[in-house]
């Protein structure tokens, strides 16, 4: 008798967890092998679940099923319309935003628009003193082909050398003087120890600064997965819970450790890509906070 009432125990079970099993929205994202356990991706995810957590009382459970698809930005947009992924995060622009469903809250809290410089360690006598926008402007930039920054550098007066991605970006400042290549203050440290090249370092004496926006993008026709993060990610901007998420991040402590940018020079530069006067206060202010706290104070 006991074990019958076990085994229908059991079966109750199966069926209660088949049924959640059911009912749970898979959510599709790209976790490419080669990032995964970077603090960057650790974030990125965590805000992903946070805001699904946010959001599962209305919307209900759900199910992140990682793919491992290395792709470059361009190919993300592809791999979204073709259905191989229902979400991703990066950089926003117009053009972006046409293409892709927006969640137009910004989850990187304005840093990839505080741009930190890597160098040949050639050229660190000459950059690790104050400069002028003009004198930046004399080293090359290297930049990954297919990113929006290489617009915003053009169009900032840069001469910019566009190769296939980041990797090999740091490889060909690692074998040639003259170039910069400017990194999001978050990127920057993890990518150097993960490259490690003693060829390559980086200052804090100068920082190009410009508004930027990351976000998630869902196809446009995913209105319901698109309201679902737009209302947890809501949530969490309102309540802090955030904030919290990206001050506390390994990132962040790894950033407060490496860089202190008392007495730095900051040039600011447009951002041409970005034609919304809401957008542009809301990152400014973003960035103005997280320059507080990497005790940001203008050079003398």
């Amino acid at each position: 008798m006991r074990a019958r009432v076990f085994y229908v125990l059991y079966l109750l079970l199966m069926v209660a967890v088949y049924t959640v099993s059911a009912e749970s929205k898979v959510i599709r994202v790209v976790d490419a092998a080669k990032e995964n356990g970077t603090p960057q991706n650790q974030y990125f995810l965590s805000v992903l679940r946070l805001a699904l957590d946010k959001s599962r009382e209305r919307y209900g459970e759900y199910w992140i099923e990682p793919i491992d698809l290395p792709i470059n930005q361009s190919r993300q947009f592809k791999e979204l319309l073709k259905h191989n992924v229902d979400v991703f995060w990066t950089v926003s622009t117009a053009a972006r935003d046409t293409q892709a469903k927006p969640v137009a809250i910004p989850i990187a809290f304005g840093s990839f628009g505080i741009r930190a410089l890597a160098m040949n360690v050639a050229d660190s006598g000459k950059l690790n003193v104050h400069l002028s926008l003009a004198e930046l402007q004399k080293f090359n930039v290297v930049l990954g082909k297919d990113w929006p920054d290489v617009h915003i550098f053009e169009k900032a007066g840069f001469t910019v050398e566009k190769y296939g991605d980041g990797l090999s970006s740091y490889r060909v400042l690692a074998n040639s003087a003259g170039k910069i290549f400017p990194r999001g203050v978050i990127e920057l440290v993890p990518e150097l120890k993960a490259f490690d090249n003693k060829q390559v370092t980086y200052g804090e004496k100068n920082l190009l600064l410009y508004p930027s926006m990351v976000y998630f993008y869902v196809r446009k026709e995913d209105i319901k997965l698109h309201k679902r993060l737009e209302y947890g990610l809501t949530q969490a901007f309102e309540d802090g819970s955030l904030a919290a998420l990206f001050y506390d991040s390994t990132m962040m402590v790894e950033l407060k450790k490496n860089f202190n940018l008392q007495g730095a020079a900051i040039h600011q530069i447009e951002n041409p890509l970005i034609i919304s006067k809401k957008q542009l206060d809301v990152i400014t202010q973003l960035q103005i906070e997280l320059l507080k706290q990497l005790n940001y104070s203008p050079a003398r």
